[in-house]
């Protein structure tokens, strides 16, 4: 049977080279549909949505008002901070993702489709308890957070970054070529990314890898718009995975990267190590980009300590 609901939409008109203003769209003629009541925001500037998650839970919703970020992942990022960062952090999150990667949604299953995901609302209200990861570091004026989809230092790092800050960018996403930016990056990261020493602790025992090539803490496989970093990662898991990888040759990653996209196998490389704990301590020393769910961390040494946690989703 189907439920009464109210929906309020939280919409980062920006994300996915505009995708995600026509999925907003969409979802509004589906909402109007069904005569379903709805209210909606869109962010202006970064970091807004946290504020308007933040002030949304503060108003302690009902079961039936149900709450939709409609953007990419690093919109669903702010969402789920504003959201822990309020009175009432079980408040459940929907995500309709239209970013570019959609990594999240690719690791949570999540439909795409506005008119399935209010099917999904109408018929089952209840709530799946969701992991995601929690961080505190040394980061100035970001030092604790929330995120879905990873934390990468090294490889990833430097291309997040190099893309976020490439001249070109407004001018390639009006063209539709957004993506093209980061296939430029991965070239320029191969050519110019160095190795770092990290070291990687459970309570159990410490590593140390003096030719790291790029250390990512993932709540699931996905990273990069869909690469399966670590296939055996889960949303599910009750636990986080810090991924090592050492420097291999440019034939040797030409070779682990084509394993990776055809059966996972990258994974026995001797290159390849993966740690898998609740709680997690990654430290570097030499000064290295960082990315949070696809948003650039400038360069510098890392002390960042990961616990698994979780939250409500709607899906």
């Amino acid at each position: 049977m189907s439920k009464k609901i109210k929906v309020h939409l939280l919409v980062n008109e920006t994300a996915g080279n505009g995708n995600a203003k026509k999925a907003n769209i969409a979802l509004q003629q589906v909402l109007n549909e069904l005569n379903i009541p709805f209210t909606w925001q869109k962010s202006r500037f970064p970091k807004e949505l946290t504020t308007l998650a933040k002030n949304y839970a503060n108003t302690n919703p009902s079961e039936n008002n149900i709450l939709i970020v409609v953007g990419g992942d690093g919109s669903f990022n702010e969402v789920l901070n504003g959201i822990k960062a309020s009175n009432y952090p079980d408040t459940p999150i929907t995500y309709l993702p239209a970013g570019t990667g959609n990594d999240f949604a690719r690791g949570a299953g999540l439909t795409a489709d506005p008119r399935q995901l209010v099917h999904n609302l109408l018929n089952d209200l209840a709530p799946e308890q969701v992991d995601c990861g929690y961080f505190s570091a040394n980061i100035p004026g970001e030092n604790t957070g929330y995120f879905v989809n990873n934390f990468g230092i090294g490889f990833d790092a430097f291309i997040v970054y190099q893309s976020n800050h490439e001249k070109l960018k407004d001018m390639l996403n009006r063209l539709n070529l957004g993506n093209l930016i980061y296939g430029l990056n991965v070239v320029k990261a191969l050519a110019q990314q160095d190795t770092f020493t990290v070291t990687v602790k459970n309570k159990a025992k410490t590593w140390r890898y003096s030719d790291a090539y790029f250390v990512t803490t993932t709540n699931h496989p996905y990273f990069g718009g869909g690469f399966a970093i670590l296939p055996k990662a889960d949303v599910y898991s009750h636990h986080l995975d810090t991924v090592i990888v050492e420097k291999p040759s440019l034939s040797k990653f030409i070779f682990l990267f084509s394993k990776l996209l055809k059966d996972g196998s990258h994974v026995n490389a001797p290159q390849f190590h993966y740690v898998e704990a609740q709680e997690i301590q990654v430290e570097t020393r030499k000064p290295e980009f960082a990315q949070i769910d696809g948003e650039d961390v400038n360069a510098q040494g890392f002390k960042v300590k990961f616990k698994i946690d979780h939250f409500n989703l709607l899906k």
